[in-house]
């Protein structure tokens, strides 16, 4: 369990009196990172564009292998279990997505990422330029056994926390003891500060999480992802007032042999994100609910010799909820251009998506001036 900044369901209905709670909680957005650098032209295909098999003539999905979504963009069959959400009108794509003079280290691009500070010389999450001003006291969850997994959570500023799950949470709440603030120097004031909050915290998380309408049955789906998810799901159906929660999947990054890595993650991908949207609805909050995804970077467009891709400059990103307007935003990469290294400019600078979430889906002002809003939600 670990805390940052001043401070870590498909079963039973939340009843009545939870349902008033919850339509006065905040809009929720829940942050899955695709970790080790997703292949986007593999995920949002264009099987209308002779360069992306010009340049992929082994790995390339081919049409009748795919799901075709519009414009000529179709969607990797390992994700078919999100289909019915894009026939919803439910979910939706952002192509082209990376920042300008691309990082193609995993930790300095995340760093970029998760801060928006395009030097990555920042410890401060981007939601700390959003959160604070938007509510007060618990701002955010990451679900990981990684103590360090904070990301867009971290920060002074941010009251946050990370945890392995609720349970692990609940059977160490009771060690977390209050002590009087002390204001002598800085660092006293600061350290109980932080304990002050911390409990104030684990109270907050302790109440909902004993809610026995918290509790989420039916298994979501295997693997890390499955297991964060469902943690995720028990705390917002519990009333936990959380405005962010984030978790992981990993084995995104395919160097060799990609096909069946690849797949397999987006398999989990698509199984945990249609179980956890299905647990929403059934619990009343899937129109207060906003799935983003985000990976470090994309993958280059030309395949390598070993059948797999390498370290690239844009990518395709998903978003879904209850509140999302179906489509695939932004310009699709120029794939018959490339730099010297074989990569795509990207279309779409990821600050956008942040802007849309700040602006379009908690009402707050655009932190990014510049970047432009886009209609997803």
């Amino acid at each position: 369990m670990h805390l940052t900044g001043a401070a870590a369901v498909a079963g039973a209905f939340p009843d009545i009196a939870m349902a008033a709670a919850q339509a006065h909680r905040p809009r929720i957005l829940v942050l899955v990172e695709l970790k080790g650098g997703n292949d986007g032209f593999n995920t949002l295909i264009p099987y209308e564009d002779a360069n992306y098999y010009k340049h992929r003539p082994k790995i390339g999905i081919r049409k009748q292998h795919l799901i075709p979504l519009q414009n000529g963009m179709g969607m990797n069959t390992a994700l078919k279990s999100l289909k019915p959400f894009w026939d919803r009108g439910q979910m939706a794509w952002i192509q082209g997505v990376g920042y300008p003079q691309g990082v193609l280290s995993h930790f300095h691009s995340m760093d970029i990422w998760e801060t928006a500070a395009m030097r990555g010389d920042s410890t401060t999450g981007w939601l700390a330029r959003v959160l604070p001003r938007f509510k007060k006291g618990l701002h955010g969850i990451a679900i990981s056994a990684d103590q360090n997994a904070l990301g867009p959570l971290a920060g002074s500023q941010l009251n946050s926390i990370c945890m392995q799950s609720p349970r692990s949470f609940l059977s160490h709440a009771r060690f977390i003891q209050e002590v009087p603030l002390n204001h002598q120097t800085a660092a006293l004031a600061h350290v109980t500060k932080t304990q002050h909050q911390l409990v104030d915290v684990g109270k907050q998380i302790v109440e909902s999480l004993q809610n026995p309408k918290g509790r989420v049955q039916q298994r979501l789906s295997k693997g890390g992802l499955g297991h964060g998810l469902k943690s995720v799901a028990e705390m917002i159906v519990s009333g936990l007032d959380a405005p962010v929660y984030k978790v992981t999947q990993d084995g995104f990054d395919t160097h060799v042999g990609q096909k069946g890595p690849q797949e397999n993650a987006l398999y989990q991908l698509g199984h945990g994100l249609a179980s956890f949207a299905e647990t929403m609805k059934q619990a009343g909050m899937w129109d207060k609910v906003l799935v983003m995804t985000y990976s470090e970077f994309g993958r280059r467009i030309v395949e390598n010799k070993g059948m797999g891709t390498d370290h690239g400059t844009a990518s395709a990103q998903l978003v879904m909820g209850g509140r999302v307007n179906r489509g695939i935003f932004g310009n699709h990469p120029n794939l018959g251009r490339l730099d010297q290294n074989d990569n795509v400019a990207h279309t779409t600078d990821f600050r956008q998506m942040y802007a849309t979430v700040a602006q379009r889906w908690w009402g707050q002002p655009n932190p990014w001036k510049g970047h432009r809003i886009l209609p997803f939600v």
